[in-house]
């Protein structure tokens, strides 16, 4: 079946670049967490001082997560911005070529 792509949704794809942006986000803020959790338990165990352990260990590691999860939201929406704006690009350019021809097959499957 052949169809021609003319028109991209703004919504749909600014949506679906936010969440891929988020999960991927999430995915490396949860990585890096850990890493730098272990850095300060390590940190932790290895000072004498409760002074020392609080100050370089737990809200180094707290303020990293409330930064992580700001700049995480904030990366979410401009990914939003930018693939609504790819989008309202991508239509005016199918617009004036008059879109993108694809051809869909069938797939058969064995039941």
């Amino acid at each position: 079946m052949k169809v021609t792509l003319t028109h991209i949704g703004v919504i749909s794809l600014g949506r679906l670049l936010a969440i891929w942006s988020f999960v991927i986000g999430l995915i490396f803020l949860l990585l890096s967490g850990l890493v730098l959790g272990l850095a300060t338990l390590l940190g932790i165990f290895m000072s004498d001082s409760p002074v020392e352990m609080l100050g370089g260990g737990l809200i180094g590691f707290v303020m990293f997560i409330v930064f992580g999860m700001i700049v995480l939201v904030l990366n979410s929406i401009l990914a939003f911005i930018i693939g609504a704006v790819a989008a309202i690009v991508y239509n005016i350019i199918l617009g004036v070529g008059g879109g993108i021809d694809m051809d869909f097959r069938e797939r058969k499957t064995d039941a």
